[in-house]
């Protein structure tokens, strides 16, 4: 995976896929953070980011995902569980061709527990979602293609 340390610091490349069905996306987060964020991981070298998150939706969810156009790109600057991350993520559409209900369910990271669940994007300000741009982006309709850049963000005090 693309994830380099340099100097006590992390960088990562991070592919994540928006998936909206009837007016709700589906959001993941670790069982200890305070905070959602899209579903995707990060990029295998000479992996194209299309197939990361393919992939990367395989081994978390077990389900096949279509990957459509580039939404967003996205440089974030934050700090997670005390370490200062510098982030380059991809953000395309996604569709899932096999789902058949909008029920929370845990999908698995490495070791650990992921849970899954659908949030109304009507009402996705009311809850903590990282990179902090996504909850205004993801209320456009239709949505919007940007580039975003963010300064540093403590995610371990969110």
């Amino acid at each position: 995976m693309i994830s380099l340390a340099i100097d006590g610091a992390l960088f990562n490349y991070r592919v994540a896929g928006v998936a909206i069905v009837d007016g709700k996306v589906l959001l993941h987060k670790t069982p200890s953070d305070k905070f959602w964020s899209l579903p995707g991981g990060r990029a295998s070298l000479f992996e194209f980011s299309k197939d990361t998150l393919i992939r990367e939706m395989q081994e978390e969810t077990g389900m096949d995902v279509e990957v459509g156009e580039m939404l967003w790109i996205s440089e974030n600057f934050f700090v997670y569980n005390d370490i200062k991350h510098h982030e380059l993520g991809f953000y395309y559409q996604m569709e899932i061709p096999s789902l058949k209900d909008q029920n929370d369910f845990i999908g698995v990271e490495g070791d650990g527990e992921l849970f899954f669940k659908w949030h109304s994007v009507a009402e996705i300000s009311q809850i903590k979602l990282y990179p902090e741009f996504l909850a205004a982006e993801l209320a456009q309709n239709p949505l919007r293609v940007k580039q975003f850049s963010s300064g540093f963000i403590n995610l371990d005090q969110a």
